[in-house]
């Protein structure tokens, strides 16, 4: 019984460890001047500390202002609309990003946002709403609520593609999906009907 209870105690101890291996969070910072900033936030651990250090040159931690995202408060961009109503349709993972050096990259150099469950710019569903969060679900399961959307912006801050679904797994730590558009099924089904043309 005390080795089970100084397993769990060693576990409990050593879970901030492992929560932040690789982190990749979206929050608003207060500026001096009292605005509020949109950032995405990296930590890492002494096992990813090259990832950060790449990203900022600091080993344990990464902070990136967002870009303003032109058309995205609002209706018009109907990539968002894809996004906050049907992303499962739409969209599959085309794989897991096992090594991160492109996602890296991607987070230093490219313009972004990250959309999540309680994004501002979803205008079409209720935010935090059942709708969105199944939809998050299908692709990073239980921690849908933690999920981020990666949406690469064009050269005047419009957003153009959904780059990567970033999952938080049972330990705490990011893991990345790169996405792809669902192709539509091979071959045509027959018609039930007949068509009947009439040339006059």
């Amino acid at each position: 019984m005390k080795k089970w209870i100084g397993t769990i105690t060693t576990l409990i101890l050593l879970q901030p460890i492992f929560a932040q291996a690789f982190l990749v969070e979206s929050t608003y910072i207060k500026q001096p001047g009292g605005q509020y900033a949109k950032m995405t936030k990296v930590t890492c651990d002494t096992a990813s500390s090259g990832d950060c250090q790449s990203l900022c040159l600091n080993a344990t931690a990464c902070q990136r202002p967002e870009p303003y995202c032109r058309n995205c408060a609002g209706t018009t961009s109907p990539l968002l609309r894809q996004l906050f109503t049907e992303i499962s349709r739409v969209y599959a993972i085309s794989r897991e990003v096992n090594d991160r050096k492109d996602l890296v990259r991607f987070l230093g150099t490219e313009k972004y946002v990250m959309l999540d469950l309680k994004s501002v710019f979803n205008y079409y569903s209720p935010v935090g709403g059942d709708a969105f969060t199944k939809e998050l679900r299908f692709f990073c399961g239980e921690t849908g609520e933690n999920t981020l959307l990666a949406v690469k912006l064009d050269e005047v801050h419009q957003p153009v593609a959904l780059s990567y679904v970033l999952c938080r797994n049972n330990v705490g730590q990011t893991s990345a999906f790169e996405v792809q558009p669902r192709q539509p099924g091979f071959g045509q089904r027959p018609l039930s009907a007949p068509l009947i043309f009439k040339m006059n």
